[in-house]
């Protein structure tokens, strides 16, 4: 809330995109619930789960956008409720109707207000995937199944987490209540059914006969018998309810995703990928019809039985059956699987969207569908020719071309495996194409003859793209699941020749692309990075970092002087192609699987994997000739746990009235500690309070009157050192304000922090040579070649070493201050004397050496206690075991006896002779397992331990909680 306040602080001070589209589509269903600047939604996202209204007036559909409710009479669309960051996988209402709750892939559940949308609370504490949530029988417990394997039971009125059943050893994929309320059954991908009683928790039994996953589980209206749907050649399966005994199974099924009992008990209804819904006959398995090309795997009855809703995956589309004749009643369009590919038309009036079977063609003038071409298979990416008369589509391992104008197939291109990419040569005379068997295929688009194949990637192809001249191809590969190739490679088109191979990227390389004069390439990658390369040379111009997830699809528009990628980070950004200078990001766009500029530039489409294309219409931010950056640069990292301060600075200001930027840390070696306003803004500046979040924070500032010119300090921020290691310091989303309310976006610079120069002394190189240090020398005493902990380099581990690592703390030789006694890792007394005694021998009269005997004889000091003494155990109160801590000022035999309330003794542990020491870490104080002399566990309670060493005694009291 905070960063969004921060944000609408500044909302009228800049605009760096001025969003607009045709009024076609005012108060269209295609524009509710957007994020912020997009203008339109082409699809209402992948379709994941259905379920009715109780009184059969709405039902509500789970997407991979959001949960969209229909009205079950005319199918026309009601609503729109967002707010999940991930797909909505399960939805369901409450008893009485009057609530909604959603599990999503974001590892939340939330309700919400079946009337009004209003979101009513946020429950989270799953560390997977929510798969299912349903409602008990009196709506007052909601019950979750998810990735974790574990079912979370919660109070629907407060949403307070009430416990969690534990015993599935894979994902639970379905939970449901028993009509009286009592019962849960779940199933999980460990192919078992679970029962389990919902009041208590308490596991009931586990029902086994599926050999794979069990996807669906239901319970009849009278709460007698169970269906389950699976992944098995037996996929349906009918059990008795309070026995487990299987009661029959569903003959001529196979991989059942969803099943469900009519609302009378007397039907059953099953679905399955890429297949028909089937009603079974409940009393006896028989097959009673089929809904016929339906190829739906998401469906839900009406509550009086007599309609089935059902969803198709692939092709977009929802249908309503009658159930009694099978009879199909209405289909609702405008639902996509996950977008591959979009194409904007040549002269930019129509956008091309692949996705699932279907291929999508959109007026962007009117607002409205042209037409859509379905298939029997998979289409994964779409072109369109130079001239716009015709889109090439990969579909399958062929590729097909299709004549826009005369809506007619004109030819197929037969390939061998799954086509990833297509492109068109910039004359429209051949096609080049990517495969999943590593081949990158060159077609004539005339004749659909095979020119030739270029070898060497060693991983599917993801991306291809000619050159401006059509003369070079650049190729992408790689993948999660194969040899991970994750080269970019450039390969000449008349000759087949390979130019040259680009091997930076770290994970694969998911798009490619050439910039409009030719002379560089930009790649995205699982990386998280996007990189710029000179194409004549293959020289690595930049890397760009700020994703937080892996990139998808960056794209150069047509100036050539943007580019914009594409994240699984949910986000859009926008970046100058000269500098790599960060420009804008649109937040909220899903997981971006496809960015494409309109050929003017004006627009911007994104598709998702939720199943929906974004359009955003763009016009230039302004720039500034002032610089903003960090200072100093580079840095030197401090030591571990010391601070480092950089500055943030701007050069060339003019009419300055406040500014707003974001820093991004690696905080694997950073910790942001705090932010002051600098001095350059008038005196009477409002310094916005920082909003840290993971690993950026934001600052902002705004003179109330006044503006400052020329160079100064915006601001400071602190950082403490977690890892004295090589890191980036970076700045995004800078913006400069003036005493009008105009914005700018000036020149940012990042900082560097480099490693500190390290000291020999310092063998575990965490930049502070300290108590570790002794000890790491101290363990390789003997050991000769080459080693760390070898810190004068004569080939040999010995006393020298660890004499000059003594001398080197802190650079002085305060050795108790600097140790901090450890007492975790710090040596014994007598190791301590024994290092002393053998130094000395070595009769060295340099000062250094002479410094480390001083350091170890005050470390000797800090381990010889001045009194003996017994210590509080810990923990306390502790269950089932402690440690009794003691230091000994002189050497004795040593034991401690453990008393109860009584008086009797219950433990006596006897430790012998003891050296003088401090017994205080686990390794070294005394350990109980809190059992009696027989090794039975004491109850819980308090007891008393004293401590006899030689002549002395104490006794303490402890407390035992179970």
């Amino acid at each position: 809330m905070i960063k969004k306040t921060l944000v609408s602080i500044f909302l009228t001070l800049f605009l760096i995109l001025t969003l607009y589209l045709p009024n076609t589509f005012a108060q269209d269903y295609t524009q509710w619930s957007l994020p912020e600047g997009a203008k339109a939604r082409i699809g209402k996202g992948s379709t994941t789960d259905i379920e009715y209204s109780p009184d059969g007036t709405r039902f509500a559909v789970a997407t991979g956008i959001g949960i969209w409710i229909y009205d079950a009479h005319s199918g026309r669309e009601i609503d729109l409720r967002t707010g999940h960051t991930g797909w909505v996988i399960s939805v369901a209402f409450s008893p009485y109707g009057n609530t909604i709750v959603s599990g999503s892939r974001d590892d939340t559940i939330r309700l919400w207000d079946a009337n009004t949308g209003r979101l009513i609370r946020t429950l989270t504490g799953h560390t997977g995937s929510v798969l299912s949530v349903a409602f008990s029988s009196d709506g007052n417990i909601i019950a979750s199944g998810s990735g974790d394997a574990t079912i979370r039971l919660w109070d629907a009125n407060t949403g307070r987490h009430i416990r969690t059943l534990t015993g599935h050893t894979q994902f639970v994929y379905s939970v449901a209540f028993s009509p009286d309320g009592n019962t849960i059954a779940s199933g999980s991908l460990d192919a078992t059914i679970r029962l389990w009683d919902a009041n208590t928790g308490r596991h009931i039994r586990t029902i086994t006969g599926h050999t794979d996953s069990v996807y669906s589980v239901a319970f009849s209206p009278d709460g007698q018998t169970i269906v389950s749907g699976g992944d098995d050649d037996t996929a349906i399966r009918l059990w008795d309810a309070k026995t487990g005994r299987l009661i029959r199974t569903f003959t001529g099924t196979h991989w059942s995703k969803n099943v469900a009992f009519s609302p009378n008990g007397l039907m059953i209804a099953s679905s399955y990928y890429n297949d028909n819904i089937r009603l079974w006959d409940a009393k006896t398995g028989r097959l009673i019809r089929t809904l016929k090309n339906t190829e739906s795997d998401n469906f839900a009855f009406s509550p009086d039985g007599q309609t089935i809703v059902s969803a198709n995956l692939f092709e977009g589309t929802m249908y309503l059956w009658d159930v009694r004749t099978g009879t199909h009643l209405r289909t609702l369009t405008g639902h996509m699987d996950i977008v591959e590919s979009i194409a904007f038309s040549p002269n930019g009036r129509t956008i091309a969207i692949s996705h699932g079977r279907e291929t999508l063609l959109w007026n962007v003038e009117t607002g409205k569908p042209i037409r859509t071409f379905k298939v029997r298979n998979w289409i994964g990416r779409v072109a369109f020719s130079p001239d716009g008369q015709t889109i090439a589509m990969g579909y399958g391992s062929e590729i097909l071309l299709w004549n826009v104008e005369a809506d007619r197939h004109i030819q197929t291109f037969k390939g061998t495996s799954l086509v990833n990419s297509i492109a068109f040569s910039p004359n429209g005379q051949t096609i080049v194409s990517g495969s999943t068997d590593a081949a990158i295929h060159l077609w004539d688009a005339r004749t659909g003859g095979h020119i030739r194949t270029f070898t060497g990637h060693t991983d599917q192809v993801n991306s291809v793209a000619y050159s401006p001249d059509g003369q070079t191809i650049v190729s992408a590969s790689g993948s999660s699941t194969y040899v991970n190739d994750n080269t970019v490679r450039l390969w000449d088109v008349g000759t087949g020749r390979h130019i040259r191979t680009i091997t930076e990227h770290t994970g694969y390389v998911n798009s490619v692309a050439f910039s409009p004069d030719g002379n560089t390439i930009v790649s995205g990658s699982s990386d998280k990075t996007i990189r710029f390369w000179e194409t004549n040379t293959g020289r690595h111009i930049r890397t760009i970092t700020e994703h937080t997830d892996s990139v998808n699809s960056v794209a150069f528009s047509p100036d050539g002087n943007t580019i914009v990628s594409g994240s699984s980070d949910r986000t859009i950004r926008f970046w100058e192609t000269n500098t790599g200078r960060h420009i804008h990001t649109l937040k909220d766009a899903g997981w971006v699987t496809s960015v494409v500029f309109s050929p003017d530039g004006t627009m911007l489409a994104s598709g998702m994997n939720g199943g929906a294309v974004l359009l955003w219409e763009l016009t230039s931010s302004p720039t500034s000739t002032a610089t903003v950056s960090l200072f100093p640069s580079p840095a030197p990292s401090p030591a571990v746990g010391e601070q480092l301060t950089l500055s943030l600075n701007i050069a060339e200001g003019e009419n300055v009235a406040g500014y707003q930027a974001t820093v991004s840390f690696d905080n694997s070696a950073l910790r942001y500690v705090k932010s002051t306003n600098g001095d350059y803004l008038p005196s009477n500046a409002f310094f916005v309070p920082p909003v840290a979040d993971g690993n950026t924070v934001t600052l902002a500032s705004t003179a109330l009157s006044g503006k400052s010119d020329g160079s100064g300090t915006l601001a400071t921020v602190t950082f403490e050192i977690v890892d004295a290691k090589a890191s980036s310091v970076r700045l995004s989303e800078v913006l400069l304000t003036d005493s009008a309310g105009g914005s700018s976006s000036p020149q940012i610079e990042a900082a560097e922090i480099i490693e500190a120069p390290q000291l020999p002394a310092d063998v575990n190189k965490d930049g502070i040579v300290n108590i570790i240090d002794l000890t790491l020398v101290a363990s390789n005493f003997g050991k000769s070649g080459q080693n760390a902990a070898d810190v004068n380099g004569d080939g040999i581990v010995n006393i020298i070493d660890l004499t000059l690592v003594a001398a080197a703390f802190g650079n002085t030789a305060a050795a108790p201050s600097v140790w901090g006694r450890d007492l975790e890792i710090a040596p014994t007394r007598n190791q301590v004397q024994q290092w002393l005694h053998e130094a000395r021998q070595m009769n060295l009269t340099d000062s250094v050496f002479q410094r480390g005997m001083l350091a170890l004889e005050q470390l000797l000091a800090v381990l010889t206690p001045e009194e003996t003494t017994l210590l509080p155990n810990y923990p306390n109160p502790f269950n089932p075991e402690t440690w009794i801590p003691y230091q000994l000022a002189e050497s004795a035999d040593v034991s401690i006896s453990i008393y109860a309330m009584d008086g009797q003794l219950v433990r006596m542990l006897d430790f012998g002779y003891q050296p003088v020491g401090i017994y205080e870490s686990r390794s070294r104080a005394a350990y109980w397992n809190g059992r009696n002399a027989l090794g039975e566990p004491v109850a819980s309670g308090v007891y008393f331990y004293t401590l006899t060493a030689g002549e002395f005694t104490a006794t303490r009291k402890m407390l035992i909680m179970k």
